[in-house]
């Protein structure tokens, strides 16, 4: 069975447009899909932990996470 996943597009990725250097999409995720070790660095997705909800995609700025079916 298909199931939609959360990844990041690095080359759109862009951390100093985020406010402070923190990912909007790593804000919002409700099971902390995103990892953000500290401000300004990209943050690495656990595409177990994701459920397809596109929070993440509707947050981010720079359209830099796309949901994608698996």
């Amino acid at each position: 069975m298909a199931r939609k996943l959360a990844l990041i597009d690095f080359p759109k990725y862009q951390p100093s447009r985020c406010r402070d250097g923190i990912c909007a999409a790593a804000e919002v995720c409700p099971r902390k899909l995103l990892r953000q070790e500290s401000p300004g660095e990209t943050p690495m997705p656990d595409p177990a932990l994701c459920q397809g909800c596109a929070d993440c995609v509707r947050a981010c700025p720079m359209k830099a996470v796309k949901l994608v079916t698996m």
